[in-house]
């Protein structure tokens, strides 16, 4: 079953280019991975310091496999201290058990 979480970031205005390379490094490895199938971020529109972030996993082994890279325990460092308060993480699985899009299966 595929798994999937999305983390929002509120990082200082004044140190918004760090994270987005601290953002890029995370995104490099990450795509990298086997079990990874997608890594996409976007600022919000009205607020371009507040960032979300969308990882899909094959499965929830794969994102747990990630989680004790070295480089995700770089990144957290790179940008730990960035952050204007702490990040929310959101953990989810399928809503639907064969999801299908106009893209195909995701």
């Amino acid at each position: 079953m595929k798994f999937a979480i999305l983390v929002i970031f509120k990082i200082e205005e004044s140190k918004l280019e760090e994270f987005k390379k601290a953002l890029q490094f995370h995104s490099e490895n990450t795509w990298a991975e086997a079990g990874s199938i997608k890594f996409v971020s976007y600022a919000v529109e009205d607020d371009p310091s507040t960032i979300f972030l969308y990882e899909l996993y094959e499965n929830r082994a794969a994102f747990e496999a990630h989680t004790k890279t070295d480089y995700i325990v770089k990144f957290r460092d790179m940008s730990s201290s960035l952050h204007r308060e702490p990040a929310v993480i959101y953990r989810g699985v399928p809503v639907f058990s064969d999801p299908i899009s106009p893209k195909g299966a995701i």
